[in-house]
């Protein structure tokens, strides 16, 4: 099923998350790699670019994960869950559509502070609307890294926390997020 229900995930909700999963692992790791290259190393100029071009896809997509939230129906707390642990995987879920906010924000105020439009592989400019002096320029990358390093962090604990609940709990947490639900 390509909809969620209330007893799981659709596909495209499946699709979704582990798409930006992947696009998070990989930004992080693209960013690591990018402060530490020189002028001469051929992915001194192509790598930013990519970059940036990766986290707009993952603004898109996370828009897009908000809507299909909204329009389908919420799968159901699985039973015997701990209404700690259910508060505490909401206020995750909220933490990394924040981190995701800051993230995009940063990425966008430093992109634009040459006064170019952050381009997305070419076909779409997101405009300048905000240009950042060196200062507000140094912030909004300490802010990145901080924001970065905290997702990457928070994904590991989400990470951890799904193994625990598969192979400790022994519930359908992950598995949910695995398969498709079939009607």
């Amino acid at each position: 099923m390509l909809k969620d229900s209330a007893v799981g995930y659709g596909l495209l909700s499946i699709i979704l998350h582990w798409v930006s999963a992947l696009l998070i692992v990989g930004l992080f790791g693209l960013g690591i790699y990018m402060v530490d290259l020189s002028y001469y190393d051929d992915m001194y100029h192509k790598a930013p670019s990519l970059h940036i071009s990766l986290g707009l896809i993952l603004f898109l997509l996370t828009v897009l994960r908000v809507v299909w939230r909204g329009v389908n129906p919420k799968p159901e707390v699985l039973p015997g869950q701990k209404p700690l642990a259910v508060a505490g995987a909401q206020l995750i879920k909220y933490v990394f559509y924040i981190l995701i906010a800051v993230l995009v924000a940063t990425g966008y105020l430093i992109t634009t502070a040459d006064g170019k439009a952050a381009s997305l592989f070419g076909l779409i400019s997101f405009p300048v609307t905000v240009q950042l002096g060196a200062d507000g320029v140094d912030l909004a990358g300490s802010i990145h890294e901080i924001a970065a390093w905290a997702m990457v962090l928070l994904a590991g604990v989400h990470g951890l926390a799904a193994l625990v609940h598969h192979f400790v709990v022994r519930d359908r947490t992950l598995v949910r997020m695995l398969k498709p639900v079939k009607k």
